[in-house]
């Protein structure tokens, strides 16, 4: 089959119902965290007080290598001293019906969603999601006398997204991508705001001309 071109790939995703351009980023409340106080979060991340001066979702440790914290190849030094930087914001690619899992899965009521291609110009990528035998493939190089690992050699810069799969673990019905480090955005980039219809009039101050568009994620029953 020869290389699908850039113009047929996106007609192809326009016309596939399980294709999403939207990029959301949810506030997980499976971990007991009440609405107030995922309120807050989402009123933080949209600057609502001006404390980060601009609006700002921030980095987390993600992925195996933030679990793992294992020795990374530094191809400068030539030893196995290099850093791993794990720190991103997580989003789903999933279709607006795609985020009733989530939303049942996580007792999520609030979030954010934005244009995929305009966060892939900010740096956003899918996950790498690696099977465990590929992973932690071992070997032994250069007359050494202990195995290494596949994981040793990935460069860093990849390492905010790889995640492992096997039989404990398997996200890749996430749709998971990630932006390394802090996401700075201005209030015109979002395109959804999610949030409890009886929020709709708090979260309005942040609209212009009726955006960003305010859903609430309880209508997805109906779709």
């Amino acid at each position: 089959m020869p290389q699908t071109t850039a113009c047929v790939a996106k007609e192809l995703a326009r016309l596939s119902t399980d294709c999403s351009f939207l990029l959301t980023h949810l506030i997980r409340q499976n971990d007991d965290k009440n609405d107030d106080e995922a309120k807050k979060i989402l009123s933080s991340i949209l600057d609502f007080v001006g404390a980060h001066q601009k609006p700002l979702l921030k980095a987390s440790n993600s992925g195996w290598y933030s679990a793992a914290a294992p020795k990374i190849f530094n191809p400068v030094t030539r030893t196995f001293n290099g850093s791993s930087h794990t720190k991103a914001v997580c989003f789903t690619e999933s279709t607006l019906s795609g985020l009733k899992a989530h939303r049942d899965m996580f007792n999520a009521k609030y979030g954010i969603a934005f244009d995929r291609d305009l966060l892939f110009s900010k740096g956003a990528n899918p996950c790498l999601n690696i099977r465990e035998s590929l992973l932690k493939k071992s070997f032994v190089c250069n007359e050494e006398v202990y195995a290494r690992f596949v994981y040793n050699f990935i460069p860093v810069e990849l390492h905010p997204f790889v995640n492992i799969i096997h039989d404990g673990f398997d996200a890749t019905h996430e749709r998971e991508w990630r932006v390394p480090n802090d996401l700075s955005f201005e209030l015109c980039e979002v395109l959804f705001i999610f949030c409890p219809a009886d929020e709709f009039e708090y979260f309005s101050k942040i609209q212009s001309a009726a955006q960003p568009i305010l859903f609430d994620l309880a209508w997805l029953d109906r779709v």
